[in-house]
Parts: C-alpha cells; sequence; structure tokens
C-alpha cells in the first residue's frame, strides 16, 4: 500500500562504538526481541546490560497481526535497525511490512512515556467524492470513539478496530493502537494527535494513517484488517439508500516522515 523503507529514525542523543558493551548489549536485545515479543502475547519492554551500557528496548506487533507476521516483522525490522542505525544509541521502526511493527530502543528507560515524533504519514490519492462536510461530521465522530475505546484497553494490549457506514452507504473501516505501557490519558492523546495530524495533511484523502513511536492509525474504505479482530467495533444499521457504491481497490498510496 505504501513505501515503508524509510520507516525507522535514528536520533542524535549520542552514539557508541562497534566494539563497545553498549554495541553487545544492543545486538543481544535486538536479535532476541522477536522471541520475547512473541511469548509475552505481542508486547515486549526490557532491558540488557548495566549502568552506562545499558539498553532498554519497547516492541508490540499491530493487534491484528498474526503471530507469524508479527514474527517475520520484527525480525526483518530489528535487523535493518542494525544496519541503518550502525552507532546510535537510540532509534525507532515501524518495521517493512504490512502489518506494520513497533520497535523501540534507547539509552535511558522509555516505559509509560508518551513519544509522539517522529510522525510517518500516508494516504491514497483517491480523492472523497461525497458531501465533504458530511463525510467529516461522521470520520471525525467515529475515529474519535475508536480512539476512546483503544485507551480503555489493558496494559498488555490497547487496540481497537471498527466499521461504520458513511451517509452515501460506503463503509469505512479504521483501527487504532497504543503502546500498552502508556496511560489511558496519554493513549488517547497520542491517538488523536494522530487524527489531527492525518487532518492537517491528508484532509480529502480516501484512505491512509499516521505512526508515531506510541501510537498508529490507519482507516480506509475497504477492509485492510490482516485477520478479523475479536475487538472489532461493529457497524451501526445503515440509512435507507437507493445504492451502494462498491468501493474500489485501493490505489497508490504517498507517504512522508515529519521530525
Amino acid at each position: 500500500m505504501f513505501d515503508l523503507s524509510n520507516a525507522q529514525r535514528c536520533y542524535d542523543t549520542g552514539n557508541f562504538t562497534a566494539t563497545s558493551n553498549f554495541a553487545k548489549n544492543r545486538e543481544l536485545v535486538l536479535s532476541s526481541l522477536p522471541s520475547d515479543v512473541a511469548s509475552n502475547g505481542g508486547f515486549y519492554s526490557g532491558k540488557v546490560g548495566n549502568s552506562s551500557d545499558v539498553v532498554y528496548v519497547l516492541s508490540f506487533c499491530r493487534g491484528d497481526s498474526s503471530n507469524d507476521s508479527c514474527f517475520k516483522c520484527l525480525s526483518s525490522a530489528a535487523e535493518d535497525l542494525m544496519i541503518k542505525c550502525p552507532k546510535q544509541k537510540a532509534a525507532v521502526t515501524w518495521g517493512t511490512g504490512d502489518p506494520p511493527c513497533i520497535i523501540r530502543y534507547a539509552d535511558g528507560p522509555m516505559y509509560g512515556v508518551k513519544q509522539a515524533f517522529p510522525t510517518l504519514l500516508y494516504y491514497n490519492t483517491g480523492n472523497i467524492t461525497m458531501d465533504q462536510d458530511q463525510f467529516d461530521r461522521t470520520w471525525r465522530n467515529f475515529t474519535e470513539e475508536l480512539a476512546t475505546r483503544a485507551s480503555m484497553g489493558t496494559s498488555e494490549l490497547k487496540f481497537i478496530a471498527g466499521r461504520t457506514v458513511l451517509p452515501n452507504t460506503q463503509t469505512m473501516f479504521a483501527l487504532l493502537q497504543c503502546s500498552p505501557d502508556l496511560s489511558q490519558i496519554d493513549c488517547r492523546v497520542c491517538l488523536w494527535e494522530c487524527i489531527n495530524d492525518y487532518q492537517d495533511c491528508c484532509h480529502g484523502k480516501r484512505g491512509g494513517g499516521v505512526n508515531k513511536p506510541s501510537c498508529i492509525f490507519q482507516w480506509d474504505l475497504y477492509p485492510f484488517f490482516q485477520s478479523d479482530p475479536i475487538n472489532l467495533l461493529p457497524s451501526p444499521p445503515p440509512p435507507t439508500a437507493v445504492t451502494k457504491a462498491n468501493p474500489a481497490a485501493p490505489p497508490p498510496a504517498n507517504a512522508q516522515v515529519t521530525n
């Protein structure tokens, strides 16, 4: 759907040498990360090392990911981080797969800390064809409702997916997720920031999303979920209509990363 080949950021907060204990600890924590996430239900936070050589890591997969796709995404993303961030003491990636996975590592604690930047925004090139004002009201109400629902998750999973019927009888699908270590308030704020960032960037486009280190948001006019989520928020009964549009295959999308 979109190119995530640059979907990582190496922070300029400090460097290490290739022969240092920090380098060895980073390799150790990242190489074991796919297994650690899998054995902890899709979310893992931990550390390796002591004192100035400690490496903290925090990682999770998207809530609709299968075990296999989660493991593969984390494996490739961890390897990619070690190559593309060869000396940086902190970095983040959303992986190169679909659905994405999130890996953050740093030389300081991250658990429970909302991180909203950098931001990856992407959108389909097609435009909304229905009345924009009607669409905007439905879109905003639905996405903010989902953000609230996602924030009420557990310390193991803060995730929601849902669908709703638009005024032109098309179905809109959306998915929102936070890093589950966030508080309910921080999760909701993070997701609202995603929603607002998308509106500022891509208003009028027919699908897209926003990825931040601590939360992700995606919506479209076709069911993009990898699997039917257990906590899928159902659509309300559709309004009376004369015709129902068949959503076309998703067009190509553009992507950009902001600091």
